[in-house]
């Protein structure tokens, strides 16, 4: 009886742990100011401000992003502050900034506006092919505050870094199970 609870523990557990790491991340549609922009890629996928958060939008591992944005800001006398990022929230935690402004770092602008493109190259260890990511972009001028999530998928399969994973999870498995068995055979 013992082991069946132990069994069922454990499988209760890891379905609980795959539901998590599976499950696509939490949050509602994140649109903050009254900031406008796009952001155009290779494979034909556009996404803007608009774009809810329930749609999955399947992006290539590396590409030079076509982008514009708009602050809706009357344009200033002097140069003034700015600041922002684009980051990806990765499912075990943390994030990945892809991208962050200005450059150098105490650079001023009359700007309220900017388009050009943007190169990319995911770095390996950011999960591909296996769901939807939570992709921010966010930026701070004039105390005004925009912000912006989309989900992304990255293109491309999970790599070895999944399989080791999965690899990890059964032999972590096996060992639970097998200490369940271990008072049986003392």
């Amino acid at each position: 009886m013992r082991r069946r609870l132990t069994a069922a523990a454990f499988l209760g557990s890891l379905v609980m742990l795959l539901v998590a790491v599976h499950a696509a991340p939490a949050g509602a549609e994140v649109i903050t100011g009254p900031c406008v922009g796009l952001a155009d890629f290779s494979n034909g996928t556009t996404v803007t401000e608009s774009t809810p958060l329930s749609v999955t939008n399947k992006v290539p591992i590396e590409d030079e992003v076509i982008y514009a944005g708009d602050t809706k800001l009357s344009p200033p006398d002097e140069e003034e502050s700015f600041s922002g990022y684009v980051s990806v929230r990765l499912p075990l935690g943390g994030s990945w900034v892809v991208a962050e402004w200005p450059d150098p770092p105490d650079a001023k602008t009359k700007e309220v506006a900017a388009t050009g493109t943007y190169s990319y190259e995911v770095p390996s260890w950011v999960p591909r092919g296996t769901g939807g990511l939570e992709v921010t972009a966010h930026h701070e001028q004039r105390s005004q505050v925009c912000e912006v999530a989309v989900i992304m998928t990255i293109d491309g399969s999970p790599g070895p870094a999944a399989y080791l994973g999965a690899a990890g999870t059964a032999l972590f498995g096996a060992g639970v199970v097998g200490a369940g068995f271990k008072r049986r055979f003392s």
